[in-house]
């Protein structure tokens, strides 16, 4: 007891001899670290009033172009690319309409690429969206999704249930495609206790450490060393060569390929395989006739999950409700992730399906991931008023109605310019290769910089008032799927045009 009491009445005087002799040290570190700021007074408490008015006085106004930019590099970082490039060559984005949006001097854009091929319903919020929307905030804006339901999980549930086929009936709700690739990755590994799962080079699955294991472009390498486990192989349509000249042959060779690799890795050690339904911004590669059905048959005989990426796909894109319906019969994936299109990304979500065997897995198995912001009711009400919106108004059906329209104006320019090589589309997702001579050289190479005259067709492409994302020597076609005839004819004449100018950098 004795020698406890000594011990204790040792530590209160260290406590207080430290705190004279570092109280007035952190006084001054403190006024040091916030001298050039005037929301904290000299004592470190916040000047909430000063800030607040500061703000109202600031901000209480519309922003031109100039003063965005400028808050814009003083506070903010971009994703992807330097910051400071970025911030120069952004668009300041005011108002949406429709398939347009404005910028702050009052420039109209339409928008060919639905921002990052996820405004599948244009910029105009559909009345269902925010009335469902409007009621969830009205009830409950925020649930933990570890303790509670809501009434917005079940309906939504429930609606994506009648949307996908066979015993694709449970749903695990995140907050965008990376997170979904991410928990369908921990999922495959915990349900089939293996660990390595394959990937194709021609892909992208997301910006977090698992999903951009799996990605395959070069968007990968910054993070690497990646996640141990993830097996890349190549897709039916490489860069450089042809599997072969019928969709049959690249089919039977790349899947008797894919066999080889997997006898290489052993197949009771892979989990799952990933792909894209429909490859996306690695050059809207629709699979070859067989393919998908292929996949599904080497998965079934091995055990291995199949999972297929719908998160640019999903939701009406590709012309129906998700990419892997474009099988014969329809193949039914293990495992599905979604994002983008489930709202038309009013709000952030994404989403899991799963087939009914991994479900009862996991009702007696801890998933073992989630976050905070999982089922967040806001954004599940703005997905259950989307698809209602596009049920309503037979988004699907209009887009088969514009996919060969859409297609129609792709083969027009490449029979009129010699630097339009080869163009794709299925439903309203689209894309254009560029050429800078016979031969058939891109402008650009795998991952390479971009020429002047590629700049320049950008520039010329918004500045005249058209929105769409190029990537090397390729560009995209993907409008909203509300868009009209009217609409697309005016994109790809806008198109059109900016291609003449750069024809002129065509070699010989």
């Amino acid at each position: 007891f004795v020698f406890a009491r000594r011990n204790m009445l040792a530590s209160r005087v260290f406590a207080v001899s430290r705190a004279s002799i570092l109280r007035p040290l952190q006084g001054h570190a403190f006024r040091a670290l916030f001298s050039t700021k005037t929301s904290y007074r000299s004592d470190g408490t916040l000047d909430s009033a000063g800030v607040l008015a500061k703000h109202q006085s600031k901000f209480n106004k519309d922003m031109t172009h100039a003063e965005m930019i400028q808050n814009i590099r003083d506070h903010s970082l971009f994703s992807w690319n330097p910051s400071g490039a970025a911030a120069t060559a952004a668009i300041s984005v005011v108002k949406g309409e429709g398939v347009y949006f404005y910028d702050a001097n009052g420039k109209k854009y339409l928008d060919f690429n639905s921002q990052a091929m996820c405004s599948n319903l244009g910029h105009t919020v559909p009345e269902e969206v925010k009335e469902e929307i409007n009621k969830q905030m009205n009830s409950i804006a925020y649930a933990y999704p570890c303790a509670t339901v809501t009434p917005i999980k079940a309906k939504l549930s429930a609606l994506l249930a009648d949307l996908f086929p066979a015993d694709m009936n449970h749903f695990f709700y995140t907050s965008g495609g990376a997170e979904s690739n991410e928990t369908a990755l921990r999922m495959a590994r915990l349900y089939t206790g293996r660990h390595k799962v394959l990937a194709r080079y021609r892909s992208y699955h997301g910006g977090t450490m698992g999903a951009m294991a799996l990605t395959g472009d070069p968007r990968r390498w910054p993070s690497e060393p990646a996640t141990a486990g993830i097996v890349h192989f190549m897709d039916p349509y490489p860069y450089s060569f042809k599997w072969g000249e019928t969709e049959e042959e690249i089919t039977r060779k790349n899947l008797q390929y894919l066999k080889e690799t997997i006898s290489y890795e052993g197949p009771k050690n892979i989990a799952a395989i990933f792909v894209e339904s429909v490859t996306g911004t690695n050059g809207v590669l629709v699979p070859p006739k067989g393919y998908l059905e292929g996949l599904r048959e080497i998965c079934t005989e091995h055990g291995i999950l199949l999972v297929c990426d719908e998160v640019m796909n999903g939701f009406g894109r590709t012309g129906k409700m998700f990419g892997f319906m474009h099988t014969t019969p329809v193949i039914t994936p293990d495992i599905v992730t979604m994002a983008k299109g489930i709202n038309g990304a009013f709000l952030p979500l994404g989403a899991v399906a799963c087939v009914g065997k991994i479900a009862e897995h996991f009702k007696e198995k801890a998933i073992s991931i989630g976050s905070t912001y999982n089922s967040h009711p806001m954004s599940l009400a703005s997905s259950y008023g989307a698809l209602k919106y596009m049920l309503k108004n037979d988004t699907l059906g209009h887009v088969a109605k514009m996919a060969p329209i859409l297609k129609q104006l792709q083969m027009e320019l490449k029979a009129k310019h010699p630097t339009v090589k080869e163009c794709r589309s299925i439903g309203l997702f689209g894309m254009i290769d560029l050429q800078k001579n016979k031969k058939g050289d891109p402008f650009v190479p795998y991952n390479g910089a971009a020429p002047a005259s590629i700049t320049q067709f950008k520039s010329e492409l918004l500045s005249q008032g058209l929105f769409t994302l190029i990537r090397w020597s390729s560009f995209f076609t993907n409008p909203p799927l509300i868009v009209s005839e009217k609409e697309l004819r005016e994109g790809f004449a806008i198109i059109d045009r900016a291609l003449t100018t750069l024809d002129k950098s065509f070699e010989n």
